[in-house]
């Protein structure tokens, strides 16, 4: 008996070969659906090697993929991008932010936007309440992309208070 998901087959024989649906893939390689949705979108962006493979066939407006090209897919994109040391998602663990426990590197942006609101915290002495929102009148942006940056600058100015802290600290002899 074949899987359903959501009233959507995972798998089918279609003209003699096993193709399977994007549910299948997320089960499969353990991405999430707008991860798998991105392979496919992007796919003449990638080595032919590592390119996820064509839709075959479409039933029911459900898209179905050559099972053994998604197979040899995954494994060269495992390969290609190091998903294989990684994990199923093939994401370091970690926090998102771009810290050196893992996660996404922090763009350009996101760093200035930090480097702003240390500033603040530098001259204001700590945290004042309502920063992020100045801050997003003042400079332009999104209320949540800045409480994010003085999220971390917070984080920041902390480490540097501990830091002045062991610095100023009399060393025994």
């Amino acid at each position: 008996m074949e899987q359903v998901e959501d009233d959507v087959k995972l798998r089918r024989v279609v003209e003699g070969r096993a193709v399977v649906s994007r549910a299948w893939i997320t089960r499969y390689t353990g991405a999430g659906r707008s991860t798998v949705a991105r392979w496919y979108a992007l796919r003449h962006e990638q080595p032919e090697e590592r390119r996820h493979p064509e839709r075959v066939v479409t039933v029911d407006r459900v898209d179905y993929y050559d099972q053994e090209a998604v197979e040899a897919f995954w494994a060269a994109h495992q390969e290609g991008v190091g998903t294989a040391r990684l994990g199923v998602s093939g994401r370091r663990s970690g926090t998102g932010h771009g810290e050196p426990s893992g996660g996404r590197p922090v763009s350009a942006e996101r760093a200035l936007a930090v480097e702003v609101a240390l500033a603040e915290l530098r001259r204001a002495g700590g945290y004042r309440r309502g920063l992020a929102a100045r801050l997003a009148r003042a400079h332009g942006g999104g209320a949540r992309t800045w409480e994010r940056a003085v999220t971390d600058a917070r984080t920041a100015h902390a480490t540097e208070a501990e830091h002045q802290t062991q610095r100023s600290a009399p060393q025994p002899e």
